[in-house]
């Protein structure tokens, strides 16, 4: 009888967490009108937007070790209503106010749900889940299946929405965060498992504790790839919804091509680990040049003098080129640290790593809003890609370098480890004992 209400108990829990995962992986109807709104009905700059942009990242950073400390104290359920609740307070914020002071000061109420969610929603995972990895893999996969479905339908209603009431996207936005927080109540988990566990406290071996200095190199090429790369990423994707709506698309068109996009970024994720397989350390330099290569294109459009047609077709291809290449980029890396680190030194690097991608998004945002400032958004995008392409090709060659050069020495030291073994294997004990036998004679 235990047994049965512990299995309805664990499928409810999945169940619950594919809903609440889908309302909250990233805001839906949120993001793809997002500058359309805040310009034409808000009525501010395209460079405000931008720095909207940065401050949120700059929270972002700031307050990811405070909140930790805060968060230490609460359940992990109370950390995803406190999540929710942050995204709502925004966006009432974000629908009342004209006030592009009030709007920058209260961006860290998005900076907080972005912190509480992305982070515990994992916590979470792992609460329901146990220790089944391969039921955990499925679980989230299903999660952010739905979520794409949802966020491909819900660019396409966006659109249509706009044109009857700016809001009403917005509105919607709100009743599914709502819906999230209602959600959360109904999960049944263990006082003792809602909250998270401090870890016991382990001597630490030499091995273990030169794990980071061993692999310094490796982590300081990581960092500055999240820096450069994913930071220039969050900045390039703005600038691209920023250029398409610039050049006179209807708010239904571009609920119309993210729509496309998204539908064929959901298929396309689903085959990269395929190509990552074939292609091997090639993957990540094809991934990074492949989106540069669109950036640059973006850029060098701005200036050409072609048909409105001939820049949507562009656009949407470079947009395409955006969301195909972030996530595989960032799954490889995360793979590379899993790889390479484990237990705490795992979680330094992680920390690391998310600290870098939003101080580089934060930094990459308030330059393309003070270049837009000066001269335009074509400008803004060559700029920071002439300078991202600086940091990010010499830092790509090294990783690739480090990367071959461990994995020489993982796979060296593996073998001089099983070559050193005194203990004799299943296949040399049938010999081992003969010899004792006859040792015996």
């Amino acid at each position: 009888m235990i047994k049965m209400e512990n299995t309805k108990a664990s499928k409810r829990n999945k169940i619950l967490y594919i809903l609440f995962k889908s309302f909250t992986y990233d805001l839906l109807f949120y993001y793809t009108l997002e500058t359309m709104f805040l310009t034409l009905v808000k009525g501010f700059s395209f460079s405000q937007v931008f720095l909207i942009t940065s401050l949120d990242l700059f929270f972002v950073v700031l307050l990811a070790i405070p909140l930790n400390f805060i968060f230490k104290k609460v359940s992990i359920l109370n950390r995803l209503r406190i999540g929710t609740l942050a995204f709502i307070g925004y966006l009432l914020v974000f629908l009342l106010t004209n006030n592009i002071y009030v709007l920058c000061c209260l961006v860290v109420l998005k900076s907080i749900g972005n912190l509480a969610i992305s982070v515990n929603t994992t916590s979470l995972l792992d609460v329901i889940i146990g220790s089944d990895k391969e039921d955990s893999s499925k679980l989230e996969g299903r999660a952010t299946a739905v979520w794409w479905v949802l966020e491909a339908v819900s660019a396409v209603a966006a659109g249509y929405f706009f044109q009857i009431n700016p809001y009403i996207s917005y509105y919607i936005c709100i009743g599914l965060l709502g819906l999230a927080f209602i959600v959360t109540f109904f999960f049944k988990i263990s006082k003792e498992e809602n909250y998270i566990k401090p870890p016991e406290k382990q001597f630490k071996s030499e091995k273990a504790a030169s794990l980071l200095s061993k692999y310094k190199k490796l982590v300081i090429v990581i960092v500055v790839l999240a820096f450069a790369f994913w930071g220039g990423a969050e900045v390039f994707g703005s600038s691209a919804k920023t250029f398409i709506q610039d050049i006179g698309t209807s708010s239904m068109v571009i609920g119309w091509v993210y729509f496309g996009i998204k539908v064929f970024t959901a298929g396309a994720n689903v085959i990269s680990h395929r190509i990552e397989s074939k292609l091997g350390w090639k993957f990540l330099p094809v991934v990074i040049g492949l989106f540069l290569a669109s950036v640059l294109l973006m850029g060098l459009t701005y200036f050409v003098d072609i048909s409105f047609y001939a820049k949507l077709i562009i656009l949407s291809l470079v947009i395409f080129m955006m969301y195909v290449t972030r996530n595989p980029y960032r799954l490889n890396i995360k793979s590379t640290m899993t790889y390479f680190f484990d237990g705490r030194d795992l979680e330094r690097v992680f920390s690391y790593y998310f600290i870098a991608e939003n101080l580089g998004g934060a930094i990459f945002a308030l330059l393309a809003s003070l270049i837009i400032d000066e001269l335009n958004l074509g400008w803004a995008i060559l700029i920071c890609f002439i300078i991202i392409f600086a940091i990010v090709v010499p830092a790509l060659v090294f990783y690739v370098k480090y990367l071959n050069q461990m994995n020489r020495d993982k796979i060296k030291a593996e073998q001089n480890k099983a070559q050193q073994s005194e203990f004799p294997t299943e296949i040399d004990l049938p010999k081992v004992l003969a010899d004792e036998e006859i040792k015996d004679e």
